[in-house]
């Protein structure tokens, strides 16, 4: 297992709302058909259950969350392995990041 890029999980703190002191879940930010890619190059973040898995604002139930963490999160990613846009598409098969991100 590859450890995340992003975010150390002795934080102890949600990479997304802050929350300490509560149970930390890992997310891998691109997953399904890249959850094996989010593994290997560590583009996972730890979460409390509320903002992964708990409907509306968990990262697997609104698109609006998810879709900003995956931006968020390929930016980090771009700047970490010094890839361009194009190098993440080629690996990730598609570009996260809005024009006005």
């Amino acid at each position: 297992m590859s450890r995340s890029i992003i975010q150390d999980k002795k934080s102890g703190q949600c990479f997304l709302c802050g929350a300490r002191g509560v149970p930390l879940e890992e997310h891998h930010v691109f997953g399904g058909g890249c959850r094996k890619l989010s593994e290997h190059y560590g583009l996972k973040v730890y979460l409390c259950h509320s903002c992964h898995n708990e409907p509306p604002r968990g990262v697997h139930f609104s698109k609006e969350e998810r879709e900003k963490l995956q931006a968020r999160v390929q930016k980090a990613a771009m700047k970490h392995y010094g890839w361009r846009t194009e190098d993440f598409i080629k690996i990730f098969g598609r570009n996260f990041v809005l024009e006005e991100d």
